[in-house]
């Protein structure tokens, strides 16, 4: 039963038939306002000015795909706002085109261009102009592939920092720090998780486990998210560390999970059978949870964002597939 707990953790849109559990009392109730319609939309994402909701869609009549802005506040219809699909950085300043095995990054303020051989693998976008990839075989058991990690400074020639086994560049903490997964040789069983200084090649090695997985850093890089799964009960759970290299903390929740800001966690907890979704919140200060808002609907297949300024919540909808915004109190 907790092999299935475990794998149930990112179906959270999943429906059992089963008689469902009630609901919590005293949460307070969503009031969702609905931004889409007709069942639309995949990848959805936030504007940096946490006004609007993006995403990937071709709608019926449109000659090709596209990215599309619509109001969070659901009072305007839905725009085209960038006609080429590429890998935009979370502050809209650059795209990442793939062409052959290289990814051309273009600073939108005035087109100018960078090549990088990339091998068609994504970019880490990172601060200042700075970008990070890791180049992996293209084949055989990925446990034992080889990771080889690139950091550069748009228009500087990319230099390799790290190689790791079936692993590779995480997140940028900053400016000259990332965060890395993967196995030191191909044959042994667990991985790290680890701090990666770029100028000295200093690490700090965060996490030993068998998969680390759900890794997520906080805003201000200080703190690491992240689950561990079928390994033994003892290294089994949720929980977040410092990145600065204290003990890891267990959390005694699970489920799926966004940094809020840098004290805190939202998160939706894993109860099957449930009739609508809870929104929780984890306060690193006092290492307490709370319940923030009943959705009063279930979410689709994990698809939810919180907002940049963790003001609100947009979600795609289980049953009508729309995506729909609520305040966080």
């Amino acid at each position: 039963m907790k092999r299935l707990a475990w794998l149930a953790a990112g179906l959270l849109g999943l429906t059992l038939a089963a008689t469902p559990n009630l609901p919590e009392p005293g949460i307070p109730k969503a009031r969702l306002t609905r931004i889409t319609s007709g069942g639309c939309c995949t990848g959805t994402v936030w504007s940096p000015d946490n006004q609007a909701l993006l995403y990937i869609d071709k709608p019926p009549g449109a000659a090709k795909a596209a990215i599309y802005s619509v109001s969070a506040a659901g009072n305007a219809a839905p725009s085209v706002r960038f006609s080429r699909i590429a890998f935009y950085s979370s502050d809209l300043k650059y795209a990442g085109i793939p062409q052959g095995n290289s990814m051309v990054v273009e600073r939108l303020s005035d087109r100018k261009r960078w090549t990088l051989p990339t091998q068609g693998e994504r970019l880490l976008w990172g601060p200042d102009g700075q970008v990070a990839y890791t180049i992996s075989a293209q084949s055989g058991n990925y446990d034992r592939r080889v990771g080889r990690v690139y950091v550069t400074t748009l228009g500087e020639t990319p230099r390799a920092v790290a190689t790791v086994y079936g692993g590779g560049a995480v997140s940028w903490l900053d400016a000259s720090t990332l965060l890395v997964s993967g196995k030191a040789s191909a044959l042994i069983r667990d991985r790290q998780l680890f701090t990666l200084k770029m100028q000295s090649g200093a690490r700090r090695v965060l996490v030993t486990a068998l998969n680390p997985r759900g890794v997520q850093t906080s805003p201000d890089g200080k703190w690491v998210a992240y689950s561990v799964t079928f390994d033994s009960t003892g290294r089994n759970g949720m929980f977040v560390q410092p990145t600065s290299g204290g003990a890891a903390r267990k959390l005694d929740w699970f489920g799926s999970y966004q940094w809020r800001d840098a004290q805190n966690l939202v998160y939706i907890p894993l109860t099957l059978n449930v009739p609508t979704h809870i929104v929780r919140n984890y306060d690193l200060k006092s290492n307490q949870s709370r319940p923030l808002l009943d959705l009063g609907a279930k979410v689709q297949s994990d698809q939810w964002q919180v907002s940049p300024d963790g003001a609100k919540v947009a979600f795609r909808r289980a049953g009508d597939g729309n995506i729909y915004v609520a305040k966080l109190p």
